[in-house]
């Protein structure tokens, strides 16, 4: 596996190309009028910046997913071969596939006469141009933007309309969707599956697993066309998961090539490409697993490889999707559920997140556990890194090791990034010198929970180790003892103890621990800072803020201390680039504490979120009585990945229990008696951050994933 994956990789001339692209779309969109940005968003959605040769399942060609071939162009004739099959295309299809930048042209002008058809309505020209899934995904990432080779700047105020009430086609089951946490139901045309009534006629006892070969929007299209032939119980998305359902469960959908696996299986179709990397997010896993775990519940069969297959594994099938870029250790993780863990997190854990742009991901089914995960080395700017979050069951000491597959390719030399109560310390490892062995990253001292973790990123300092492979598998925190008296601590942006509600983007110049955040300060976004203090008393804050023209001066934040709100402002503005730690002052602070930072501001245009300094002040004075209280001494609290929270207790005791959202809603009260060992709190919470009150005493933040 490592070899062919090190030679379908990308190379050099894959960063050459997506530069060339981008000056292409630039100044194609300047001569035709439209705005580059919206270029960009269309093939990024349509392509992921592929030019294709072959057509789509629904027709589209080329890079910038044509369906509409009625302007006048040149008319070539071209033969490609498509799944083994030589196929000729004639006409406008023949020129679009003949290069991308012939797809480019024929874009812009498309989308310049869908603007003035459209009396210069965006939402309108898109929904022309793919229909009004396909602008609703366009907008999507026109608005949040992509940090990607090539950039897409955000624009927040562009508003994704509803989409316009459509005919349904009727359907034997509700016109919602089957499971609750499915997003829509957009009904396949009857003339595209058969009416059944499973399981009662024929039992439910596969999952295949398909690639759509074309878009979200462009599959759940298709199999909305009479003439399709052809249609999926369900439609997942790449970039967030979302879920779409077109078929119901006891009907069945022609999907797998072979009538009686037809007749006994559900089958999901996931947006992408077969013979393209990237289109695998970690949502579209987490999305489909959700729903085969369903499944395999409601029908009664195991959660397997058996039972959960490729439409490749199909007796008699011609199709290879999902293809060598489906990751299956991974996706069997999800859907047996990703497990946290106190001591050890693999990359197929739960505690394991990984960042960047999927299309430089790849794994390997060696490693500890069989399976891990790599990309390349750079020496500039980060674009892959990944974080091990670990739910530590005591305050102390913990010694942080990870493990180094024996890699055939060379590895790099990288920077282990370890986040703890005394602030972040860098480790630079030789990955390749300790090939097949654990290595000790340091001692570190944690808190209990979630609070400390690890960042692997890509960076490299090493000139000659650039474009070699650097290796993310499992990280263990093994306690080591307890530690004493009171510590400084720094929360970061992007780190456990640091909430973001709104619109902050990252930046891609350098911050505190290696980037910031940013958000407009015409917007009104919050970004929350948890040292989690264990240790009241005083405490000196100091803000990390890289100063430059367009910075407010007068970034509000806002301290909750022991004894209330403090407000603080800071001058973020400097007519130079200026980066520091900037004074906030010393206060009181508890178990309570925590740091608001408001993005509406009067001047300026950006607020900037980076790291806090916690300095303890021992020589500080805080008035009255501040001690943490026996509940936060004793209880340790778990949050379950199935949204549930278990808490420990070391005795038998009742406890009134309290949860909030983050903007300080109650969400839930409930008395429960302990008893000693663990406690379960079975809730239905969605992903998100919570604030955990217990006994009206003391504050937890709580991540459920």
């Amino acid at each position: 596996m490592t070899v062919l994956l090190l030679i379908i990789a990308p190379d050099v001339g894959r960063v050459s190309y997506l530069d060339s692209l981008n000056a292409y779309m630039e100044r194609a969109a300047l001569e035709n009028g439209v705005d580059a940005d919206i270029l960009k968003a269309i093939a990024w959605v349509a392509s992921r910046y592929h030019h294709r040769q072959c057509p789509s399942i629904y027709g589209s060609v080329g890079l910038m997913d044509i369906r509409d071939f009625s302007l006048p162009a040149p008319s070539l004739s071209i033969r490609v071969v498509c799944d083994g099959n030589e196929v000729i295309l004639q006409g406008v299809k023949g020129y679009l596939a003949s290069s991308w930048s012939a797809s480019v042209d024929y874009a812009a002008r498309l989308l310049s006469l869908y603007l003035e058809q459209c009396g210069g309505d965006l939402a309108c020209a898109l929904e022309k141009y793919g229909g009004p899934l396909f602008a609703g995904d366009v907008l999507r990432v026109y608005r949040n933007g992509l940090r990607h080779l090539i950039p897409i700047e955000p624009h927040p105020h562009v508003v994704i309309p509803r989409l316009s009430e459509t005919s349904l086609y009727d359907a034997d089951c509700s016109p919602q969707p089957q499971f609750e946490f499915v997003d829509a139901f957009v009904p396949a045309d009857p003339s595209n599956y058969t009416d059944a009534s499973r399981p009662s006629d024929y039992p439910i006892s596969y999952v295949i697993i398909h690639t759509t070969q074309g878009s979200y929007s462009g599959a759940i299209s298709w199999f909305q066309n009479p003439d399709a032939n052809v249609s999926a119980h369900y439609v997942i998305r790449s970039s967030d998961g979302e879920s779409t359902q077109m078929v119901c469960h006891n009907d069945i959908a022609w999907h797998a090539g072979n009538w009686d696996y037809n007749t006994w299986s559900v089958g999901i179709e996931h947006e992408g490409y077969v013979e393209e990397n990237g289109w695998y997010t970690d949502s579209l896993y987490a999305s489909s697993a959700r729903i085969a775990a369903a499944l395999s519940r409601v029908y009664g069969f195991a959660a397997d490889r058996s039972h959960i297959i490729g439409h490749y594994e199909v007796p008699g099938a011609t199709h290879t999707d999902p293809g060598p870029f489906w990751d299956w250790p991974l996706y069997m993780a999800y859907v047996n559920g990703r497990q946290i863990s106190d001591t050890l997190v693999d990359e197929l854990d739960a505690g394991f997140v990984r960042f960047g742009t999927y299309d430089s991901w790849w794994f390997d089914t060696t490693g500890y556990s069989g399976h891990f995960l790599w990309t390349y080395a750079w020496t500039g700017q980060r674009d892959n890194w990944a974080v091990w979050n670990p739910i530590l069951p005591f305050p102390g000491w913990y010694e942080v090791r990870a493990y180094i597959p024996a890699m055939d390719s060379t590895l790099s030399f990288v920077r282990y990034l370890i986040v703890g109560m005394q602030g972040t310390t860098q480790v630079w490892i030789d990955q390749e010198a300790h090939k097949g062995e654990w290595v000790v990253l340091d001692t570190v001292a944690f808190e209990a929970g979630a609070y400390g973790y690890v960042v692997l990123t890509d960076t490299t300092s090493d000139p000659s180790r650039a474009y070699q492979v650097v290796i993310f598998d499992a990280i263990t925190f093994s306690y080591v003892g307890p530690f004493e008296g009171c510590s400084d601590r720094v929360v970061d942006d992007a780190n456990p103890g640091w909430i973001a509600q709104g619109s902050w983007s990252l930046s891609s110049y350098s911050g505190y621990a290696g980037d910031y955040h940013y958000a407009y300060t015409y917007s009104r976004d919050s970004a929350l800072y948890n040292p989690a203090i264990t240790c009241p008393g005083g405490y000196h804050l100091r803000a990390w803020v890289r100063k430059s023209s367009n910075r407010t001066t007068q970034a509000r934040y806002r301290i909750g201390t022991v004894d209330g709100d403090t407000i603080v402002f800071l001058n973020q503005y400097s007519p130079v680039m200026d980066t520091g730690w900037l004074d906030m002052g010393t206060f009181c602070l508890d178990s309570t504490s925590s740091v608001t930072l408001y993005s509406d501001a009067p001047d300026g245009d950006v607020v900037i979120s980076d790291a806090i300094e916690f300095a303890y002040d021992s020589t500080f004075s805080c008035s009255g009585s501040v001690a943490v209280g026996e509940v936060e001494r004793s209880l340790v609290v778990r949050p379950g990945a199935d949204g549930s929270i278990r808490i420990i207790s070391p005795v038998r005791r009742p406890l009134d229990v309290r949860i909030f959202d983050v903007e300080g809603r109650a969400i839930l009260e409930r008395r429960m008696m302990l008893h000693p060992g663990e406690n379960l709190l079975v809730l239905r919470l969605r992903s998100g951050v919570y604030i955990l009150r217990l006994d009206g005493k003391s504050y937890r933040w709580i991540v459920i994933r």
